[in-house]
Order: C-alpha cells, then sequence, then structure tokens
C-alpha cells in the first residue's frame, strides 16, 4: 500500500513538472511545430568545419587576433554597435546573392561567426554558407552580440573607421 502511494506520488511529479516545462518554454515548442528550427541544427557529417564556440572561446580569439569576426546581422543593427574590427556580411541580404566578393580572406582562416545571440538563427545559416564555399574553420558564437555587450567587451559603431 505504501509502494502504490508513493509510485502515484512520483507520476504525478513527472507529469505536473512536464505540463509546467511545456508551459514554461511554449514559445520555443510553438516555434519548433512550426518548423523554424529544422535549418537550425547542425551535422557533424554534412559541417564538420564548423564548430560552436564560448564567450571565452570567443574573447580569446579577438585578442590574440585569430579570427576574421563576421557579423551576420542586418546593416541597421551592424551600425548601431558590433564587435570591434568585424566585417558584417547580413545573411538575409546575401543568401540569395553572392558574397565571396566580401571576404578576400585564406580558406583555412578562423571565421568566426555571430548574430543577436542565442534566439538568432542567421549566424548558423551564413556558417553554413561559408562551409560551402570552402572555408574550413568557422566557428558561431552562440551568445553573439547580446552576450558581447553585457560583458562589456571592445565594440565599435558605424561612425568609427574600420
Amino acid at each position: 500500500m505504501h509502494q502504490e502511494k508513493l509510485f502515484q506520488q512520483i507520476v504525478f511529479i513527472l507529469i505536473l513538472s512536464s505540463i509546467l516545462g511545456l508551459g514554461a518554454n511554449f514559445p520555443l515548442v510553438e516555434k519548433y511545430f512550426q518548423g523554424e528550427f529544422q535549418h537550425g541544427f547542425l551535422s557533424l557529417e554534412e559541417y564538420p568545419s564548423i564548430t560552436f564556440i564560448t564567450l571565452l572561446e570567443a574573447q580569446e580569439l579577438f585578442l590574440k587576433g585569430e579570427a576574421l569576426f563576421i557579423d551576420s546581422r542586418n546593416e541597421e543593427a551592424f551600425k548601431t554597435g558590433h564587435i570591434l574590427k568585424a566585417k558584417n556580411i547580413p545573411f538575409v541580404k546575401y543568401k540569395e546573392k553572392g558574397f565571396m566578393k566580401l571576404l578576400s580572406h585564406p580558406l583555412e582562416e578562423t571565421l568566426v561567426v555571430y548574430c543577436d545571440g542565442s534566439e538568432c538563427q542567421t549566424s548558423e545559416e551564413l556558417a553554413k554558407l561559408l562551409h560551402k564555399k570552402g572555408f574550413e574553420d568557422i566557428r558561431i558564437f552562440f551568445g553573439g552580440w547580446t552576450e558581447w555587450m553585457k560583458k562589456r567587451l571592445p565594440v565599435s559603431k558605424e561612425s568609427d573607421t574600420q
């Protein structure tokens, strides 16, 4: 009898936590079922040159000058602020057009692609295009502009010269 009551309580807790979890994450669940994330996942077999990096890794690459930072946000967002010395290649603008003329860098150079932050998908999509164009070391800074700004790391604005 005691074990049956314990089992019922465990089942109740599991059901309640599932309902609360779905409720708290409903916007993400809704986006998933609308197909918004269907292209947001990367296959290591299909895209072996792409990896995700943390803020600490991005900061280390920045400080050592070992990577070209690419901002995949639109031009307006880029002009209001971006990672210092980053190049703007807005994914929305260039996904249909050729953008390789914008990049005159060796294919083996490390590229760090970023956008607004964790809910932005343009950095992943741009990274996929860069991979298809032959770039060999592409890193996606998942925290992006939002995380960079929160830590008050070096930034630039439209009025700055590049």
